[in-house]
Order: structure tokens, then sequence, then C-alpha cells
């Protein structure tokens, strides 16, 4: 089997969401799909460039992946190795799994395993796995986050993520924080898990200090990107300072050396590598792998891209320290995120998704939805 062709499909519905998806095509009529959350004319110009993805693996044995990915990575060196070009990578990456576990009639999971020393529970590949919901936007008021949270905990979510927002959390006063903060664990009840999304809000450490501090006894789960994500020496000090886990990874953070700096130097507690965005499942499995090692967890990161969100189903299949991974409830909802994969994903009574058998990653897009919301790449 060869690689014939690289597709990029660029979704758009006005007003509510945008798409990035990759597909890869073989001359045996097996594709796979991945995708990039990144802007749809950038990668097209990754894929189609002279001497670009497309060229560099024309011809190529899809079954080869991770070889393939280091082909992709060496080739693209002067103008890759971290950011956009890493994000165009790790799209081709997922689809070359889809289908090598669909030429290999193996579900992904199946395909990835990474070795984890001294690790306790059974080397099975879990059969279900939990998401946590970040609700987004989290709502103008008080009163819209109990109705969101509210409909995430209807939906079986086990944890909701509250994220910042003008008027809302990080970004009127230590008050409102709190305010904000009650509200949404009263909502959620004290059995499941709440995260904290700041996205880089706060300019410094004395600032976030007061306010986790101010919201520690509602017990979040993490805090994430709470300083500039360049500020590493922030987040150790930080870090080292509070009982909260500091997580931090989704901020435009690629493959797993600057994932070693962020370990190292920010002294995290929790990485959030990007399945849209960070290299690829192979380099996020590197990436957990290294965490596991300092005792720290991997909750990877997707938002709306739900061909990321099938990525992390098989990466917390076989990872094991994955509690979580991220799935959306976005407001407005649009088909391009709850109705772009077939079958749809849903999340059962006990808050957990069942990691499908299918060969690859299990899912196909609908290709009514890509037919209505296609567009030229922008």
């Amino acid at each position: 089997m060869k690689i014939t062709a690289i597709e990029t499909i660029a979704l758009m519905d006005p007003g509510k969401a945008w798409e990035t998806v990759v597909r890869v095509h073989t001359d045996e009529g097996i594709s796979g799909i991945g995708q990039a959350e990144s802007p749809s004319l950038v990668i097209e110009a990754i894929i189609r460039c002279d001497g670009g993805l497309e060229e560099i693996l024309r011809g190529e044995d899809p079954l080869q992946v991770e070889r393939l990915w280091q082909k992709m990575y060496a080739a693209t060196g002067l103008f890759g190795r971290r950011g956009v070009t890493i994000a165009a990578i790790g799209a081709v990456e997922t689809a070359l799994w889809d289908i090598a576990g669909q030429a290999l009639g193996k579900p992904v999971c199946e395909l990835i395993w990474q070795a984890c020393c001294t690790v306790t529970e059974s080397s099975e590949v879990r059969e279900r796995v939990r998401p946590y919901a970040t609700v987004y936007p989290p709502g103008e008021d008080v009163g819209e986050i109990v109705e969101r949270f509210t409909l995430a905990r209807e939906r079986n979510f086990r944890a909701m993520k509250l994220e910042e927002w003008p008027g809302g959390f990080s970004h009127v006063s230590i008050k409102r924080d709190v305010e904000v903060v009650r509200a949404a664990r009263e909502t959620i009840g004290e059995e499941r898990d709440l995260l904290i999304d700041v996205q880089n809000r706060w300019s410094e450490v004395g600032q976030a200090l007061e306010s986790i501090r101010a919201i520690a006894a509602f017990r979040p789960f993490f805090v994430e990107a709470p300083l500039p994500a360049d500020n590493l020496p922030g987040l150790a000090r930080l870090a080292d300072a509070v009982d909260t886990r500091i997580a931090v990874g989704d901020w435009g953070f690629t493959t797993r050396f600057e994932f070693e700096e962020i370990m190292e130097k920010g002294r995290v507690d929790v990485v959030q590598p990007s399945s849209v965005r960070s290299g690829g499942i192979r380099e996020i499995t590197r990436i957990a792998e290294a965490a596991y090692r300092r005792g720290l967890i991997c909750v990877p990161h997707a938002w709306c891209h739900m061909v990321g969100v099938a990525a992390e189903i098989h990466l917390a299949a076989v990872l094991p320290n994955m509690p979580y991974f991220e799935m959306p409830i976005a407001f407005p909802d649009s088909p391009i995120i709850s109705e772009l994969l077939e079958p749809v994903i849903k999340v059962d009574p006990d808050g957990l998704i069942e990691v499908p058998k299918r060969p690859g990653l299990g899912f196909a897009l609908n290709e009514d939805v890509v037919e209505q919301f296609r567009v030229a790449p922008h």
C-alpha cells in the first residue's frame, strides 16, 4: 500500500465554529483522518508547498507511521520543529494511525501502547474512558453558568471545566472569582470534579496565588494556564506555592521537547498536550510517559475538534496517567462539532465513553456535514 495524496478539508459554520481536517489517501482505497487546530490555509500550504508533507510522503508505506513522522519532522526542520508545522505533522500522523488500524483490522489503541515502568494496573486496553466537558462559553452571568453546567451534568459528565470569561472568572475581582466557582461547584455537586481554565489571564504570580487560595475550598481538580505561556519560572513559583494542581500545555506547546521544559522548568502538575496541535498520537504517548516518570498526570486538549477527541479516546485507553481528556459542550452548538463523526461519540450514564473496537480510529467523517459546510482553505 502506498500514500497517494493528502487532502485538506476546511469546514466553516459562520459565527459558530471552524475546523481543519486532513485526509490521507492510499492506492488501496483506505483513507485516514486527522485534525489540526490551525488555520486551514496554513495547513494546506504546509502540505502542498514545494517540499511539503504531501511530497515528502507520496509513494510511502502508510503503515510505517513512526518512520514517516521522523521523515516529516526532519524534512521540515528549517521551517518547522515547533508550532503550526508540528500541528500539520500531527494531523497527518493521526491519519496514518487510522489507516494502519484499518489495514491491520485493529483499533488504534492496540497499536500505540507506550510502556511505563512499574505500572500497578493491568496492562490491558481499557474498554471505557472518561472525558471532561469544557463548557464554553461558560455564561454571561451566574444564571447562565448554572444553566450550562446543569446541562453538562445531565449529559452524564463526571467532570466539567469552567473557563475565564469577560465579567466572569479572572476578569473582575477575587470576590467575583469565588462567586462563579461556588456557583459551578454547587451546580455539579461534590462528587464531580471541577476544572478551571484561566487562559493565561493572570499577569503575575501574586495575583494568581491570591485567587487560587481563595477558591481552594471548592476543590478545583486543576487550574489551567494561570500565567502567560512563556512564563515558566513564574509557573514554577506558583506550582510550588499552592496545593491545587497547576496544568499547562494547550497554549501552542508542541513536541516532547517543549513538554520536557514545562515539566522541568515550570514544575507543573498536569501536562496538556493537544491532540490537534502537539505532534500527533505517538508524541502524546511519549509526553505522557515522561510525565508518568515524574509522578504527573496527562490530560490532553482537543476542545471542539472531534477527530482530536477520537484520538484522545484511544490514548486514554492505554495510558495509565490519563484520568480525563477534553470534550466540548459548545454554545452555540454546530454540526461541524456535534455531528462531524459517525457514529456520534456518546457519554454513558457512568460518565464514560466506550473505546471503539472498530479498526483504526473507529470513526468516519459525516459526508453530509462535510458537503454542507466545506469551504476553500482560508
